[in-house]
């Protein structure tokens, strides 16, 4: 301060006194300027500016820093190109750990790329973190979609689709399965058209179109064209190859089916369902001994597949071989004991080869079964409340005690989904275990059921 204030002195010159002492200050003359004091407040906002640039440069560019990894990840989303986004939002959370937004999107992209528990912590931190609920809700409706929990999952999806939330594809996918599961086609084919709108690279809306229309009177022709446009988005898709094939048999285009079949077989040698479709291809045009090599061949794989069996006791009548045909429906019928249309075979066999007393025998017991079985048809059809557990009970015990226990057991599945403590259900899933050898899923289902009190 002393030396500065000696430069100011000596810079005024001429109002130094003898000596260097200062006139003395009158009243009159006014106050003096000090150019010490006004130098050295100039000299400390300089310095207070230099330390607000120092301190606030850094602050400035984390700030930019972020708001370039946020722009990066919302530009990223919403032109559904996830890939691009990942990195951008790693390094959103690691700036900003605490955001909402940025967990947001992390959830989302867990959905996308089939983590579960990922997503899961990521909705609930958003959640804790103050995220929009109705941003998260259509995450949740996926989420919980995915787990089986259809009937909580569904309006959240509904009202998520019909207000065109993100994110879209993924809503309208996962809704069109709740649809199909609860067999409400019309729903699910609109929701499948948005997916395959919004997703035209994407094979697999193709597929699930063919779900729908399998369902209903669709004509062949559109499952053929839907088929093919799959596999020209992916040749190697080879649910749409056996799928193509198999239209195309039934088209009666039986070169263009021979040549689907080939070209799955290739890639697929054992499944014996392609094997059996190959030998019907050729049996439909003829070649009966072609027909019976595709079938011979699924045997050797499977020895007790059901369709190889009833195709090669078919070719045996048609060669006039009726003992041998009697002899293949024999294996047959106990796996298949319910087909109405296998022991309509049978007896038509048994008459051929002499045996009238047993033929007739079995003409009654197909005929009770088909219309058992043409009764059970229309129940299905007519079925359209999801919620109805006590018909979608009477199905699931029908097809479980008829023999067909893969779609027996889905049914099962639908009703806890949506009654839990369903105990007729637990009772026919413990009989079911304890005759299929599996006690330790027999005394679950034993269990729940006797621990439910009876409704009165």
């Amino acid at each position: 301060m002393d030396e500065n204030l000696g430069a100011a002195r000596a810079a005024s010159g001429s109002r130094a006194g003898p000596g260097g002492a200062s006139p003395p200050t009158t009243a009159s003359s006014g106050a003096r300027p000090r150019p010490a004091r006004g130098r050295a407040r100039r000299l400390l906002g300089a310095v207070l500016v230099l330390v607000v640039a120092v301190v606030g440069a850094p602050l400035a560019y984390q700030e930019y820093q972020v708001s370039r990894s946020a722009g990066a990840v919302r530009r990223g989303f919403a032109a559904h190109r996830y890939r691009e986004a990942r990195e951008p939002l790693r390094r959103w959370l690691r700036q900003r750990p605490r955001s909402a937004e940025a967990h947001y999107y992390r959830a989302w992209l867990a959905l996308v790329t089939n983590q579960p528990n990922e997503a899961a912590e990521a909705i609930d931190q958003a959640t804790k973190l103050g995220a929009d609920a109705t941003l998260l809700s259509p995450l949740t409706g996926i989420y919980w979609a995915r787990a089986g929990r259809l009937n909580q999952a569904e309006p959240l999806l509904r009202a998520a689709f019909q207000r065109n939330a993100e994110p879209q594809i993924e809503i309208a996918q996962e809704l069109a399965g709740i649809y199909l599961k609860t067999y409400r086609l019309p729903q699910a084919g609109v929701a499948i058209e948005r997916w395959r709108t919004l997703a035209p690279e994407d094979p697999q809306p193709y597929l699930w179109s063919n779900e729908v229309a399998t369902r209903t009177d669709t004509d062949p022709s559109v499952l053929i064209r839907n088929y093919r446009a799959a596999l020209e988005l992916d040749p190697n898709l080879d649910r749409a190859r056996l799928g193509l094939a198999q239209q195309l048999s039934k088209a009666r285009r039986f070169d263009e089916a021979e040549q689907e079949y080939r070209a799955y077989l290739q890639r697929n040698p054992q499944d014996v369902s392609a094997l059996v479709g190959l030998g019907r291809n050729a049996f439909q045009q003829g070649d009966i001994h072609g027909a019976t090599r595709s079938f011979e061949a699924a045997l050797e794989i499977n020895p007790r597949q059901p369709d190889a069996l009833k195709e090669l006791a078919q070719a045996e009548l048609r060669l006039g071989r009726y003992d041998r045909a009697c002899q293949r429906f024999e294996r047959l019928i106990p796996i298949e004991p319910y087909d109405h249309e296998v022991r309509y075979a049978y007896a038509q066999a048994l008459k051929l080869n002499g045996d009238a007393a047993r033929a007739r025998t079995e003409t009654e017991l197909a005929g009770r079964l088909r219309k058992e079985h043409d009764h059970m048809l229309q129940f299905r059809y007519h079925l359209k409340d999801p919620n109805d557990v006590a018909s979608r009970y009477e199905v699931a015990k029908w097809l479980l005690e008829h023999g067909h226990a893969e779609e027996g057991l889905k049914w099962t599945r639908e009703v806890l989904r949506a009654d839990p403590r369903h105990a007729p259900t637990h009772r026919l899933l413990a009989d079911y275990y304890q005759r299929h050898g599996d006690p330790g899923l027999a005394n679950y289902h034993q269990l729940m059921a006797s621990s439910i009190a009876p409704q009165r």
